[in-house]
């Protein structure tokens, strides 16, 4: 029902009211009312009920246009909650929420990636250029892997990213086209100079039987290895 019919009907609801109050007054003995009294009491009925209803529907869709303001709000707060607000990927949390939907699957594959010396731009191009980086490195792993991945950041310099529906070859594949779009990448830092980043990429297989920490674990060892390895490659868990 709109706002003019709920008008009509609450004017209409109040003028029928009013008829039977009268009604009933007039049949009491010598409380009699003339008929012309209640074509008064119409009016008045009308007249007054009318502003009453406007400023009621009024209000009543003003409450429900600010419910509306607060519930899309409230949804955007909760988005902003589990997106990290540099690189723009998951927050750790909302990482592991979204694996843990995964987590009963025997396709999935866990990627630890951290950016090699990371330490080194923020000390030679200072903190801002480290911010540069990050965000760069979050945008070329959404682009090299698409909506289907889930991918989060860690903490620091160190994403995570959850594959479903491949097998190891697949996986090793996706997680090489990770390492190599982040070192196509080419960040300008505040200083105008040019810098380049590469990372250290583990790979684990899932496991429905453990917990997804553990499988984060494996490919934590992978990604050590890596490092230790010369960086800028992708080891697979042991």
């Amino acid at each position: 029902m709109g706002p003019k019919q709920k008008i009509v009907a609450c004017i209409g609801i109040s003028v029928i009211g009013t008829m039977v109050i009268m009604a009933i007054v007039s049949a009491i003995p010598g409380m009699f009312i003339p008929p012309r009294f209640f074509v008064v009491g119409i009016f008045c009925a009308a007249s007054l009920s009318t502003p009453v209803c406007l400023l009621l529907t009024r209000q009543a869709a003003e409450n429900q246009r600010l419910r509306e303001q607060l519930e899309q709000r409230v949804a955007e707060l909760a988005l902003l909650a589990q997106i990290d607000g540099l690189t723009g990927l998951l927050t750790r949390n909302a990482f592991f929420d979204r694996a843990a939907t995964l987590h009963d699957k025997s396709d999935i594959w866990f990627l630890l990636i951290d950016i090699d010396h990371f330490k080194k731009f923020n000390d030679d191009h200072g903190h801002q250029a480290g911010d540069a980086v990050l965000q760069a490195v979050g945008q070329a792993i959404r682009e090299a892997l698409g909506p289907d991945a889930i991918c989060g950041r860690m903490g620091g310099e160190e994403f995570a990213i959850c594959l479903s529906g491949c097998d190891g070859a697949q996986a090793k594949r996706r997680a090489e086209h990770v390492r190599a779009a982040i070192q196509a990448l080419r960040v300008r830092a505040p200083s105008g100079r040019i810098v380049r980043a590469t990372a250290s990429i583990g790979l684990s297989a899932g496991d429905p039987a453990v917990p997804i920490e553990v499988s984060l674990h494996r490919a934590d060892l992978a990604m050590y290895a890596a490092k230790t390895g010369g960086r800028n490659q992708v080891r697979l868990a042991a």
